[in-house]
């Protein structure tokens, strides 16, 4: 394991194929994680917030501030882990229009 994907706090229900960790202090987290279910590949952008020893990490209710992320990177890491892993991008198929 590298890492970008040690230890990630995600839930069992998904399978971690890869990950890119963008942003690590004592209190967030930020990775863009190619992760497995029973309904497919996906690629997730996660934000945790450290609750304390007792809660641990938990994931931010969607709100994600972007301003500290070079968010350039995050895009080509996306191309690079839907690549690798065969992860269709919605926003390749289209164009990049949203």
């Amino acid at each position: 394991m590298n890492k970008d994907t040690e230890k990630l706090p995600l839930s069992d229900y998904y399978e971690l194929l890869d990950a890119r960790t963008y942003l690590r202090t004592p209190k967030r987290w930020v990775a863009l994680c190619a992760l497995k279910s029973k309904f497919g590949k996906e690629l997730k952008l996660y934000e945790w917030n450290w609750r304390g020893e007792e809660k641990g990490w938990k994931v931010a209710l969607a709100n994600l501030n972007v301003t500290s992320l070079n968010l350039k990177r995050i895009a080509a890491d996306a191309e690079e882990l839907a690549a690798k892993h065969d992860i269709p991008l919605k926003w390749k198929e289209e164009g990049g229009k949203q």
